[in-house]
């Protein structure tokens, strides 16, 4: 019996690793991104008495709750008291990683991706999707308004906070 290599099935044998490799790259995929048929806690919705509108505080000194989308803010108008103490509870319901970075009382950043404590920004100031972060921000005393923005999207995700 000759043992001849030309005869053997190479073709067939990569095709059927890559059709395999194709097969083990979509599983891996699909599990990654919580697609896998696991089911989601879901958590109990707040009484409608218990829920604020959204951009507005629950009741004085509360927490006003902000979502991060990959490329947005929800809201993305927020108003808060005079020399007041505002607390942002913020949530990544993106895949991205996001923050919250309020600009000066000028209109400018003093940094391009908040590190320094120069601006207020979100603790911690990378929020990966599912994450929650807090930004606890002491509001200047006059009216006005003030920008922010996620320094990964900065042109993107933008907001504006009004003072009354």
């Amino acid at each position: 019996m000759k043992f001849d290599l030309t005869r053997l099935p190479v073709l067939e044998g990569i095709i059927g690793f890559l059709v395999l490799m194709l097969i083990i790259t979509f599983v891996g995929a699909f599990s990654a991104t919580n697609g896998g048929g696991e089911e989601q806690a879901v958590s109990e919705s707040p009484t409608p008495a218990e829920s604020p509108s959204p951009g507005e505080s629950p009741s004085p000194g509360g927490p006003i709750a902000v979502t991060m989308q990959d490329n947005s803010f929800d809201p993305d108008e927020l108003t808060v008291a005079a020399g007041s103490t505002a607390t942002f509870e913020i949530t990544n319901e993106g895949r991205a990683l996001h923050n919250m970075h309020i600009a000066g009382p000028d209109g400018d950043f003093a940094e391009d991706y908040c590190e320094g404590g120069a601006d207020p920004c979100s603790d911690p100031n990378q929020v990966r999707g599912g994450q929650s972060a807090t930004l606890t921000w002491q509001v200047p005393p006059t009216p006005g308004e003030f920008d922010f923005r996620c320094d990964f999207n900065p042109s993107e995700m933008t907001g504006t906070i009004t003072i009354e």
